[in-house]
């Protein structure tokens, strides 16, 4: 991905201000049709566990630049894709311009999905 990911998934671990945390994430929908076919597999609910069990994928370096800068969003994940029927995946990765995750009462994986999903 070269652009912005927007990210509605407030129950996320990775959620920090509407910004996704994460270093990387994935997107799951091998055979989908439509984007409410697919899911955001990195999706954690939040919580001191799983906090403490993502700490590794956390994208420190973007965290600080988000900090330090008032000119637009630093901190977004590398997206991983394995939709193969949408435009945008080319070789596993996602390479649209701005990504939308949505999922606003997803307590798991499966109730996320990718909204940029372009068969």
């Amino acid at each position: 991905m070269n652009g912005t990911l927007s990210f509605n998934a407030t129950n996320c671990v990775h959620n920090v201000g509407g910004l996704c945390s994460a270093n990387k994430i994935m997107v799951n929908g091998m055979s989908a049709l439509t984007s409410s076919s697919t899911q955001c597999n990195t999706f954690a609910e939040k919580g001191f566990l799983n906090a403490l069990t993502h700490i590794t994928n956390m994208n420190i370096a973007g965290e600080i630049r988000q900090l330090v800068s008032n000119d637009g969003i630093h901190m977004y994940p590398e997206v991983g894709c394995n939709a193969v029927r949408c435009i945008y995946n080319k070789d596993q990765r996602c390479e649209a311009d701005r990504v939308i995750i949505t999922g606003p009462h997803a307590r798991e994986s499966d109730g996320t999905y990718c909204e940029t999903f372009t068969p």
